[in-house]
């Protein structure tokens, strides 16, 4: 990554910035925290590198778990009784949640950034929620530059899911009682 030098317009967006005092306190709180910052990074970091390894270890886990409790008919019997999860279920389950795109770092980055957002928004709502009195207060909405990057974001992201769900070209959608 390269950084070029700031610009002067740049620099004038960081100092107006740093005159609102919620933001200047916010940063203060940041740098005087910045070592406990840098911890919890690296130990994403860390995590998010061995994951895969995580992620074995706990199906070879699983899969002697389910070992033990096929070679023991007792405890197979004991665990029956009991209403115990379908092992042999579990693991594949696992497996394909594993195999999934669910677990990759650019989905948890995008939960990431619709879990900060909810957060955010439900705390300004409980403060000062956007009153929409009309459709024209509604419509004055859409010059909001936020509002505006949201729903741009929602239609790319339901774009993406409607090209996800395209059926295949041989199949057909079949309607109950059609």
């Amino acid at each position: 990554m390269t950084l070029s030098p700031p610009s002067e317009r740049t620099t004038d967006a960081v100092l107006e910035k740093l005159q609102d005092p919620q933001v200047a306190a916010a940063v203060a709180s940041l740098l005087d925290h910045a070592d406990l910052v840098a911890v919890l990074l690296e130990g994403l970091d860390g995590l998010v590198a061995r994951s895969e390894t995580v992620g074995e270890s706990l199906f070879a886990s699983v899969d002697e778990l389910r070992t033990t409790v096929n070679g023991n008919p007792a405890l197979a019997s004991t665990l029956g009784t009991l209403g115990a999860v379908d092992v042999a279920g579990l693991v594949a389950s696992a497996k394909r949640l594993a195999a999934s795109d669910v677990v990759s770092p650019q989905a948890v980055d995008s939960v990431a950034t619709v879990a900060r957002g909810l957060v955010a928004g439900g705390q300004q709502f409980k403060e000062s929620p956007v009153a929409i009195t009309g459709l024209l207060s509604l419509a004055r909405l859409l010059k909001d530059p936020d509002i505006r990057r949201a729903l741009s974001y929602g239609a790319t992201v339901a774009k993406s899911i409607g090209q996800e769900l395209e059926p295949a070209p041989s199949a057909t959608i079949t309607h109950a009682g059609n």
